[in-house]
């Protein structure tokens, strides 16, 4: 999907120019630079489309954001690029990159250091991977996309910088300054994504070892007439108590089971496939009259595991609670998004969940009303969030999963930045702004152009940062009781506009969310 993207919007860019257009473009081109050092790009779509797409436009020499893609393609995936692309189509990108060298300026610079880690054989760059057959893929001259991101046969180490981890974003959240101007083009900006493993989400079914198992602290009552072993955790109770408050658990204890099962320390031991941590919530609820704790949310850890209990044993007050959060805090209207109110993992007390764990424990429950909102606020930090080689093991995305993620972010970044845009630098009319001196008086000049652009980084953020389209932009700060504009040049009339169309922005944004990653069948 990524790819064909790449290879369509490619021949829009000759006729748009828009940065917002283009700073989508050179995402795409980061992205595939990275998939490609990984192994996840085949041989046959680098040599056949990538580069080739890149130099056969219309026109006979490449457009400056065709330019600032090979540089991004060639700096993060020169070997790879190098050894499987069709050497003459490599030759024919240098030759036209030498077109766009000007050792005064960063672009030139830039195109300098890929000319010299060509020379050099590309070091510090991973060797070519070996890619892998894609299954009925017969004709090599098709367009195979990754294969739903498929792990390569080898494990492969690329040495790319690795970017800071993202900011947390709460949606929906103001800055307190605006961002500073930006001093390239973003263009140049070159985004690189770590490397990463998928990792089975779920606890591993390895067979138990009867050496290692150990009674629960709390959970072992002497006079306990069952056992119940979770896979090494063996808690001892009461058949009596815990029958009366679920149908499974009466089920769990009915005679027959008890009379059937072993008994090693003297009372019948019954094997339960919950996690010891699950099956320990479950008998605080029943044992504690205080748990769970209903003045404040709990941790993830217990929500999580909460969630899971009290949908399999059947306890509707406490399952309906849990519900009542997740829909005030992954809200299913455009009206359930406030400013006041804790949205996402922040919702959660103690430590902040990653926004993937929450997403995949979602996904597992089926709870198909708070997908959207969940995938955006998983995505919304970008793709160095989303493949993150350290997240935790409940974090890992699966690579179905990680596509939606990933196209869903893609989606909502293009729309993001082309309608910030024409909002900003398409509605310029000196109509609107009585001030003699707001830069909408002469919109065409160059210093209006550079407060315009100031105006548009400060509410789409830098392309590191994935998205905030959701996110409210601040026009105003409270200063010592007074409300001040953040962008004093412009009228008031400029700032009510543009808080109007982001407003509308937003509502657009929301309704587009489920198809965006994917959810609509």
């Amino acid at each position: 999907m990524i790819l064909g993207s790449f290879f369509e919007t490619n021949m829009l860019y000759v006729r748009v120019s828009w940065e917002a257009s283009r700073n989508s473009f050179l995402s795409m081109a980061n992205l595939i630079a990275s998939w490609a050092n990984l192994g996840y790009v085949e041989a046959s779509a680098i040599r056949d489309h990538i580069l080739q797409s890149l130099i056969s436009g219309p026109l006979p020499n490449p457009c400056d954001h065709q330019a600032d893609a090979l540089i991004i393609l060639f700096k993060l995936a020169g070997a790879t690029f190098e050894a499987f692309a069709d050497p003459s189509v490599v030759d024919r990108c240098f030759e036209l990159l030498k077109d766009h060298y000007d050792c005064n300026t960063v672009k030139g610079k830039l195109i300098q250091e890929v000319f010299g880690l060509r020379k050099r054989g590309w070091e510090g760059l991973p060797p070519p991977p070996v890619f892998a057959t894609v299954i009925g893929q017969e004709d090599p001259g098709a367009t195979p996309l990754a294969t739903s991101l498929g792990l390569p046969d080898s494990d492969l180490e690329p040495q790319v910088l690795h970017s800071p981890p993202p900011e947390t974003v709460v949606v929906p959240e103001t800055e307190t300054t605006p961002s500073p101007p930006a001093t390239q083009s973003p263009s140049i900006s070159i985004v690189t994504l770590s490397d990463f493993e998928v990792a089975d989400i779920f606890e591993d079914e390895s067979p138990v070892d009867s050496t290692t198992i150990t009674p629960h602290d709390t959970f072992n009552f002497e006079d306990g007439n069952v056992e119940v072993l979770c896979r090494n955790t063996l808690f001892r109770v009461h058949t009596s108590i815990l029958s009366l408050h679920s149908p499974a658990l009466r089920q769990m204890f009915a005679p027959a089971n008890l009379a059937t099962a072993e008994s090693p320390n003297g009372c019948p031991r019954i094997l339960s496939s919950d996690k010891a941590i699950d099956f320990t919530t479950l008998l605080k609820m029943i044992y504690l009259p205080e748990f769970p704790e209903w003045n404040k949310v709990p941790d993830f850890s217990t929500f999580s595991s909460l969630l899971r209990i009290t949908e399999k044993y059947e306890r509707p007050a406490v399952l309906s609670r849990l519900l009542g959060v997740v829909r005030d805090a992954y809200p299913e209207t455009f009206e359930g998004i406030t400013p006041t109110k804790a949205l996402g993992e922040k919702v959660f007390s103690g430590p902040t969940p990653h926004p993937n764990e929450v997403l995949n424990l979602f996904i597992q429950q089926k709870l198909t009303s708070a997908l959207p909102m969940a995938y955006y606020m998983a995505a919304r930090r970008g793709l160095s969030s989303l493949m993150d080689k350290h997240l935790p093991r409940g974090a890992t995305l699966s690579p179905e999963v990680l596509q939606s993620a990933i196209g869903g972010l893609m989606a909502l970044r293009e729309v993001e930045l082309n309608e910030t845009h024409l909002l900003v630098f398409g509605s310029k009319s000196s109509q609107n702004c009585p001030e003699l001196k707001c830069p909408s008086r002469a919109p065409n000049g160059s210093a209006a152009v550079a407060v315009y652009q100031k105006v548009f980084d400060h509410i789409v953020g830098p392309s590191q940062r994935g998205t905030k389209v959701l996110q409210v932009p601040q026009f105003h700060v409270n200063l010592a009781g007074g409300d001040v504009r953040v962008f004093s040049d412009f009228c008031v009339n400029c700032l009510r506009r543009w808080e109007s169309g982001h407003a509308d922005l937003r509502k657009k944004v929301w309704v587009m969310l489920p198809s965006a990653f994917g959810l609509m069948k």
